[in-house]
């Protein structure tokens, strides 16, 4: 019963909503928290670090929502779709869930035939991060987002600290830092924003690639506000490094060590009407 760890995790957390200016650092409960900057806002919860709305007028000043997702936290918990959710350790997929690293074979959850996506059944984007640090409105709108990954979480090894920060800028832009440090032993990092747009939405990276994704796994899925998301009812645009790179040497290394450089991966969404 692959679901009923989270159905006792959400029985086991304080939903919270925090209203603009709340002082929210450091607190360890889910909660939904929103950036605004005129008529353009923001929403995001800490569950998954995800990012549950986003609204700016179109041509005729008629403020929208250009995201997918659900009405409640609960549904996010409870979801497969990855709306809006930071993914890791390792996006996309591992094949056969296992690689070799450093001579030594690690075998990871297979959460998708005999494959490993998105982190495993509990990746990131199944995960409660913390809030370090709020500011809901101003010039520079933003959360910055924490999780600790331990040693051994669904198979990856090393303990692994990572922060994601969601801001917004004018006129109209979105940007996302990811970062991660290994802390112990050398592992795969492979992180992407999972947010499905379906509207007037662009996207820009400075990382290995961009996995244009059409949402073709959508399957009348119960979105906000009675929606119903059918196959190809939005579009992801997830930049990230080559999939199943661990099990090619010859793709672009995404092994982070302890010690050396840790890993960034900064983007940007740029609206317009």
């Amino acid at each position: 019963m692959a679901g009923a760890p989270l159905l006792l995790l959400l029985a086991a957390v304080c939903l919270a909503c925090f209203a603009p200016g709340a002082n929210a650092a450091g607190r360890k409960m889910v909660g939904v928290y929103e950036l605004s900057k005129g008529d353009f806002s923001a929403k995001v919860t800490n569950w998954g670090a995800t990012v549950t709305s986003v609204v700016f007028p179109d041509s005729k000043g008629n403020l929208g929502d250009v995201v997918l997702g659900y009405d409640t936290i609960g549904e996010y918990v409870n979801g497969s779709s990855y709306f809006g959710a930071l993914v890791g350790r390792v996006a996309n997929r591992v094949a056969k869930a296992r690689f070799v690293l450093d001579g030594k074979v690690y075998h990871l959850y297979a959460n998708d035939g005999k494959n490993a996506l998105h982190g495993g059944h509990r990746g990131f984007s199944k995960v409660i991060w913390t809030v370090k640090e709020y500011v809901s409105g101003g010039d520079s709108p933003h959360i910055t987002l924490y999780y600790h990954s331990f040693d051994g979480e669904q198979g990856f090894p090393g303990a692994l600290d990572v922060y994601v920060t969601y801001e917004l800028s004018s006129p109209y832009v979105l940007s996302v830092r990811m970062n991660a440090t290994a802390l112990d032993k050398a592992t795969p990092v492979n992180l992407a924003q999972h947010t499905y747009w379906n509207l007037g939405g662009e996207g820009s990276g400075d990382v290995l690639g961009n996995t244009f994704y059409t949402g073709n796994f959508l399957q009348d899925v119960k979105g906000k506000g009675g929606s119903v998301y059918g196959q190809y009812g939005a579009l992801c645009l997830e930049t990230q490094g080559f999939p199943d790179a661990v099990n090619h040497p010859e793709f672009p290394s995404q092994i982070v060590r302890p010690g050396q450089a840790a890993y960034k991966h900064d983007m940007v969404f740029k609206f317009s009407f």
